[in-house]
């Protein structure tokens, strides 16, 4: 029996599991650990999935799709609701805006057809810290550990600005592809 399905499975799941990080951190505002742990768990499994698929040999077009889709979701959920819960709190608006707005961008991008635009490593990295950032903001929902919010807050406005330019190098790669001649 094939395993191939495995890693779509875990990205699909993923798309599923994000809005119940998202939900999981409006239940449980402050004082658990639950919406730390879920996301952490919802997280990890971009890594599995990964893995996954290079160890069964299944990489696919879905999979290179919806990989970077899910983790959008995840942290689109989790910025949203962690907004939800500190309304008017601009400093972590702002950059939360900024991020949705250039993973909507970018996903609309890959919808398009012919267009290749496979994820650069800044791009994982800007997603790595968007993941940490947001999990310190979750701890510091949970604990009375004020350095956290600060700290969170700080790598999602790093995440923000690392967004806004990845955005700008995919739209110059895609000017400068429409541009050439092609034979």
């Amino acid at each position: 029996m094939s395993l191939t399905w495995v890693p779509n499975a875990l990205t699909l799941s993923r798309c599923g599991l994000a809005l119940g990080v998202g939900w999981a951190i409006l239940r449980w505002p402050e004082q658990s650990y639950l919406p730390f742990l879920a996301f952490v768990l919802v997280a990890a499994t971009d890594f599995l999935d990964g893995w996954a698929a290079r160890r069964l040999d299944a990489v696919s077009p879905l999979g290179v799709f919806l990989d970077p889709v899910a983790d959008k979701l995840l942290v689109g959920a989790a910025l949203v609701a962690l907004c939800l819960l500190h309304p008017g709190d601009l400093g972590l608006l702002i950059p939360s805006a900024a991020i949705i707005a250039r993973d909507t961008a970018a996903t609309l991008l890959r919808l398009i057809p012919g267009l290749e635009m496979p994820v650069s490593q800044l791009a994982k990295w800007k997603t790595a810290i968007e993941m940490i950032g947001i999990g310190a903001l979750l701890l510091a929902n949970a604990t009375v550990l004020p350095v956290l919010w600060p700290g969170g807050l700080a790598l999602i406005w790093l995440a923000a600005a690392l967004s806004v330019y990845t955005l700008g190098l995919y739209i110059g790669a895609l000017v400068a592809e429409r541009k050439r001649p092609h034979s």
